[in-house]
């Protein structure tokens, strides 16, 4: 037999000649440890063989049954592109699960949904065929988060030819959607920064924290991804925890699905009653329910009695269901519901006011009304309008995933999470529409389901995927410890970690500024009843205190101490031969390297200005540079303003100041805390290891100075 594949029952197998177990050990290795070639690499991805550019498109038409990787380097560092190729079944990319379909005629298709209406399914096949399936001929459906993408494709390219495609993959970056008002290409670090402090945990996978109203010490629970809620306290400086609820075996876990968010009733401390919201399963379908129950009346456990269902919501497919849920201060239940797929919302649910999807809801779920299992609110938009669902307050969402209330000013806030290449954070009012998929963001997405004379409402803020991928949300801070933050909203993107915060004047975007890097990623930032904020960490499992006292909010002002090559050629001692021991102090003798200007690099890695050509696995480079008396004296803090493409390790005055695997596809300027300088002599020293892909290497040095001084 010839190395190959075969397509049988749908399902792509991957054949090969004489195959033993496959030492991916071997594959991983090498791709992590030489630098492939990104043009060979291409060539591997658009090979027959290889089955890549069968299943993924690279131009972000999402148009073939795998995930667009046309960004894919934005979003994955090299070791997880290796992970997800050698292991595609252990992390299914959140829209591209299998759909599985049997017909009254005897067939079972699988595949990916790609349209979905009451009237038929549109399933793709691994070989990009769409089938399209009438709903009359459905008997069964089944949805699992299981890929289509087999193992052992590495098996065909060979332990070169993977390390190459993985560089090609790594070098898919996606473009800058341009700067608009609201939407800016720079977000700067404040002067001050925040800082994390562990309150409970860990636990499995958190998604909320809410605080339990009432309580006499504070008190509260967490909700695990996979349907477990614990009651948390903390007493004499120990957290003490208990299980509170345990619905896991009805709980549809994984990608975005599972236990989402929960809220008190404003009468909570008279009736107990709190919602939650969470994904069932049921003869293959996915809901959404949000169904209410009671606590005991010490609050630390749930009563046991039956919950009462206030509605479900069917799913397209797996993805989008909003995580949004809360308590009003009007007393109503809002509630969002992202489109629920297929990708890029082909039937334009976000628009469809006939259909819950792509909305955000208000009930009142203290009545009900004929068979429903609450009543809708008097004042509701579009109660009584005809084709329009009386539920809706506000439209054009993708996936709100959480919400929140200025305590102060009662504006709802909404993270609702982009496409292809736009976040957003936004204030939502009654009736409007927010223009997905028309706008992602403050950007034109689609025109197909645009309507004459509708008006689009931009968010506060939308930012591209050079800072993130998944925005959170968070929540206005209106807290007492921090009075200097008065006011602002404070959110977080899941993917990169980064917390914000900014100002907005009439929906209007002021300032914006990162005032953290968050330990884990995150899945909500929490208001505790004194107006602190607390952030949930999803792979850590932890809650954090985020402290704000010593944010200062001011952009950070900077002076060059040692400036890097963006705009003019800096001079560089340079070997690509590992150099002797002791290469990074200040009295090595490095006259023996070459001498040439960065920045370091290939042609065409993003972000770089090339000014001399690095190819190999390894460069060391030196640079001596004086500082005056009186700025080595002056207060401020060290900022190492750095592009590097990949693993780096930079040394001032041979003491070793950073370190980070991975790459970044910009200049970044990242704080070194406690370094300072000498006056007179100084000798920075940086060592770039490359993994594959572009490559390139510049640094330099800034201060900060007193914003205005």
């Amino acid at each position: 037999m010839q190395n190959g594949f075969v397509l049988a029952a749908g399902v792509l197998t991957v054949a090969i000649a004489g195959a033993q177990t496959p030492d991916l050990a071997t594959f991983e290795r090498q791709a992590m440890e030489r630098g492939g070639d990104a043009g060979r690499g291409r060539e591997v991805f658009n090979a027959a063989t290889s089955l890549c550019s069968t299943c993924h498109s690279v131009d972000g038409s999402s148009s073939k049954i795998g995930p667009d990787l046309g960004a894919i380097g934005d979003k994955f560092e090299r070791r997880d592109l290796i992970r997800a190729v050698l292991d595609p079944g252990a992390t299914v990319a959140v829209g591209y699960g299998t759909t599985t379909l049997g017909t009254k005629q005897g067939q079972t298709l699988s595949g990916v949904v790609k349209s979905a209406t009451p009237e038929a399914t549109d399933l793709m096949g691994v070989d990009g065929r769409v089938t399209r399936i009438a709903t009359a001929d459905i008997v069964s459906r089944k949805n699992d988060d299981v890929t289509l993408m087999p193992p052992g494709l590495c098996m065909t390219m060979g332990v070169d030819g993977f390390t190459d495609l993985i560089s090609y993959l790594q070098s898919l970056r996606a473009a800058s959607p341009g700067e608009l008002p609201g939407s800016p290409e720079r977000i700067p670090l404040a002067v001050g920064q925040a800082s994390f402090e562990p309150l409970f945990g860990p636990f499995d996978h958190p998604t909320w924290l809410g605080w339990i109203p009432g309580q006499a010490t504070k008190a509260a629970l967490v909700l695990e991804h996979a349907g477990k809620m614990w009651f948390v306290e903390q007493r004499d400086g120990k957290e003490q925890r208990r299980l509170f609820l345990d619905i896991s075996s009805i709980v549809r876990r994984g990608g975005a699905t599972g236990l989402l968010g929960m809220g008190f009733h404003p009468d909570f401390e008279k009736n107990r009653r709190y919602v939650l919201k969470y994904q069932v399963v049921e003869n293959g379908v996915i809901s959404t329910v949000i169904d209410e129950r009671k606590m005991k009346p010490d609050a630390i456990e749930d009563s046991g009695e039956a919950p009462r269902q206030i509605i479900k919501i069917r799913s397209v497919t797996q993805d989008h269901n909003g995580g949004s849920i809360g308590f009003g201060p009007d007393g109503f239940l809002y509630f969002g519901m992202g489109d629920t797929g297929p990708q890029r919302d082909p039937q334009g649910h976000g628009q469809d006011m006939s259909m819950l999807l792509g909305k955000l809801m208000r009930i009142d779920i203290d009545r009900t009304e004929g068979d429903l299992g609450y009543a809708i609110p008097q004042d509701n938009p579009f109660r009584g309008v005809e084709g329009v669902r009386p539920e809706i307050w506000a439209s054009g969402f993708r996936e709100p995933y959480r919400m929140s209330w200025d305590p102060l000013t009662k504006d709802l806030w909404v993270g609702d999470v982009g496409q292809d290449r736009i976040e957003e954070v936004g204030i939502v009012r009654r009736g409007e529409n927010h223009g997905w998929n028309v706008y992602e963001g403050h950007h034109p997405f689609s025109e197909r389901f645009r309507r004459t004379g509708e008006v689009y409402v931009p968010p506060v803020m939308s930012y591209s995927h050079r800072h993130g991928v998944s925005v959170t949300g968070g929540e206005v801070y209106r807290g007492k410890k921090a009075p200097q933050m008065e006011g602002w909203y404070i959110f977080a993107d899941h993917e990169s970690r980064r917390v914000w915060a900014l100002t907005q004047q009439d929906r209007k975007l002021g300032q914006v500024v990162e005032i953290a890097r968050a330990p884990s990623r995150v899945t909500a930032i929490t208001r505790d009843g004194d107006g602190e904020l607390q952030v949930v960490g999803f792979n850590d499992g932890m809650i954090q205190r985020l402290k704000l006292e010593a944010v200062d909010t001011r952009p950070v002002e900077t002076r060059v101490i040692a400036e890097t090559s963006e705009r003019t050629p800096v001079s560089w001692r340079f070997t690509e031969a590992p150099p002797s021991e002791g290469w990074q102090f200040g009295d090595f003798d490095a006259s023996g390297w070459n001498l040439a200007p960065g920045g370091f690099g290939t042609a065409g890695t993003p972000g770089g200005n090339i000014r001399t050509t690095w190819r190999s696995g390894d460069l060391w480079v030196r640079r001596e540079f004086d500082v005056a008396p009186e700025v080595a004296a002056a207060a401020g803090n060290l900022i190492l303003r750095l592009h590097h493409d990949e693993d780096v390790e930079v040394y001032l005055n041979g003491n070793e100041v950073y370190r980070r695997t991975g790459w970044t596809q910009s200049y970044v300027d990242e704080p070194l805390a406690g370094v300072s300088l000498k006056a007179g002599r100084n000798v920075m020293a940086v060592h770039c290891h490359q993994n594959g892909g572009g490559q390139y290497l510049d640094a330099g040095l800034l201060k900060t100075v007193t914003p205005g001084s």
